[in-house]
């Protein structure tokens, strides 16, 4: 009797039941199996509520569907013979099916223009919210052919639907509630029997502990079905260590506590002689990844500067073949007129010299040769203009001085060389920078920028397209110029969007595409610039790159400030 007593006691003082249960392992797994519980609970009732929901929706759209099965071909009868009258029972007739809130009927009968969209009749109140509503096209069968002449506009409430689901909703948590409820109790009393009760009495077993009852060992009121699991190891341990605890307490205090400290000091001594060893380990370790990272660099930066080189040299042979082929116009245009030219001054020398020559004949020279003059010089112009342009681009790009530069004529000078290009392609390239904005940078790299962000533009966002416009307009803020790149064609989906600036990265990999492009524009404007460059993108809307560019004047301050 004593005995259970006792074990009653502890029971208590250790339960979950008592105060200080917050702690115990049992408080613990209630808690844990009413947290997943009440998730599968959610889970199970957003899934039924969904289904529900579904279901409410599609018997909406059987009942639209009834409505123009039983009452479409009476009333596309009305609506052709203009039978209001019959059109209100109609309408009648519908408000009084099930959570029917209000029916409208028009008219659209495309023969007769004058009363086509007319209101016929309507009846019923929308509620503020939830109904669904749905236009259900009349059509009357007139000689074989099938013609609209009317639509039914239907609008049914949701309230009831809504309130299944919340009935649904309450009876779903009510019934899974309860049930987790009286799983959890029932889980909660068979953890207590199975391990809690025996973890309360091995507690107080190491609680009682002491030098004077070393000789005692635990025994647990446990069935022969769990004498071999973990709490029978444990049970085993505790036996085990309170005879090691006699067996130490039986040997020379002096001679344990001298063992224990050479044991710590070879312990110590190990310890330290393995952290020198991992140490000098680490540090050769290191020492030889710094040089081949010394050595990665190196041979990065390398590579970098001549695939700048290249895609340099590409643009360049690129826009040489544009000016090239625009050139032929007007050069070919001046050849022609000045073939004319030679020819109508060999006609009316001939005409001279056999003393056939009239005053018209003259005239029509003079006139011609003018006219053909005109054109010679309008062409040699524009191609003169094409040269000029060229010309400094090339020495640009080739020499990439600092220099103080107008950013609307660098754009206009560029546009002028690359516009073969866009003109291919339908492209209408705007120049939205303002003429007084003047910058102290590299001209030759903003051409590089500009022009590998508009073949970037044709190549990806104006493929498969007609035509397309690209905006390039610019400000100062903050004392840095702030350019932005636009353009309306495709966009990029966010997995493009998210590697954009890496390099070897493209989508047209099997059309010929390297991926170093957009990486070049991003070097040239963090490492060249010293700026930074940013770009959004919706699928079907567009792209924009934002750039900020430091000018010359703050490099210098920052370089002062530094110094």
């Amino acid at each position: 009797m004593d005995q259970k007593t006792r074990e009653f006691r502890q029971f208590y003082h250790f339960s979950i039941f008592f105060k200080r249960r917050g702690n115990s392992l049992g408080s613990r797994l209630l808690i844990c199996v009413l947290a997943v519980s009440a998730l599968f609970v959610i889970l199970q009732t957003l899934v039924q509520i969904n289904s529900d929901y579904q279901i409410g929706v599609a018997e909406i759209d059987r009942r639209f569907e009834q409505i123009l099965i039983i009452y479409g071909e009476n009333l596309s009868r009305s609506i052709w013979e203009l039978d209001t009258a019959n059109i209100g029972i109609i309408i009648e007739g519908i408000l009084e099916l099930p959570d029917v809130v209000k029916v409208v009927v028009t008219e659209t009968l495309v023969e007769q223009q004058s009363r086509n969209g007319i209101l016929l009749a309507q009846m019923g109140n929308l509620p503020v919210t939830g109904y669904v509503q749905k236009s259900l096209p009349i059509i009357l069968n007139n000689g074989g052919a099938d013609v609209q002449v009317g639509t039914l506009q239907v609008s049914v409430s949701l309230e009831n639907l809504y309130k299944d689901l919340y009935g649904t909703v309450v009876f779903i948590l009510i019934f899974q509630l309860a049930k987790t409820f009286t799983m959890s109790a029932f889980i909660l009393i068979i953890f207590h029997f199975l391990v809690t009760r025996h973890l309360i009495v091995m507690a107080e077993f190491c609680r009682n502990t002491s030098a004077d009852n070393l000789d005692e060992i635990l025994v647990l009121d446990r069935k022969t079905l769990g004498k071999n699991d973990e709490i029978a190891l444990m049970t085993e341990a505790l036996n085990a260590t309170k005879s090691n605890l006699k067996a130490l307490l039986d040997t020379t205090k002096d001679s344990v506590q001298m063992k224990r400290e050479i044991s710590k000091q070879e312990e110590k001594d190990l310890i330290q002689k393995s952290y020198r060893q991992e140490i000098e380990t680490k540090n050769a370790k290191l020492a030889y990844s710094n040089s081949e990272l010394e050595a990665t660099i190196a041979t990065l930066k390398s590579t970098r500067n001549q695939l700048v080189s290249a895609e340099k040299m590409a643009a360049l042979g690129g826009m040489v073949q544009g000016v090239a082929h625009e050139l032929n116009t007007p050069i070919g245009l001046s050849i022609t007129a000045t073939s004319h030219i030679k020819d109508d001054a060999v006609r009316l020398s001939a005409k001279l010299a056999d003393n056939s020559m009239k005053k018209s004949d003259l005239q029509e020279y003079l006139v011609n040769t003018e006219n053909l003059s005109n054109s010679i010089c309008v062409s040699l112009d524009k191609a003169a203009n094409l040269i000029r342009s060229f010309k400094l681009v090339s020495v640009e790009q080739h020499d990439e001085l600092k220099q103080q530069f107008n950013v609307h004529s660098n754009l206009a000078d560029i546009l002028y060389s690359i516009i073969p290009s866009v003109k291919a392609k339908n492209i209408t390239v705007i120049n939205d920078i303002p003429k007084e904005i003047d910058i102290c940078s590299y001209p030759g790299v903003f051409y590089q920028i500009y022009t590998n962000l508009i073949n970037n533009s044709l190549l990806h966002g104006f493929e498969d397209l007609a035509g397309g416009e690209i905006r390039i307009s610019a400000s100062f803020k903050g004392g840095s110029l702030a350019l932005v790149f636009q353009d309306d064609g495709l966009g990029m989906t966010d997995e493009v969007l998210n590697k954009v600036f890496d390099p070897f990265f493209t989508t047209k990999r099997a059309r010929g595409g390297t991926g170093l492009g957009m990486n070049i524009i991003y070097n040239l404007v963090n490492d060249k610039l010293l700026g930074s460059i940013k770009v959004s993108s919706e699928q079907g809307s567009g792209t924009v790159f934002s750039l900020t560019i430091p000018t010359l004047q703050q490099e210098q301050q920052q370089a002062a400030s530094l110094g």
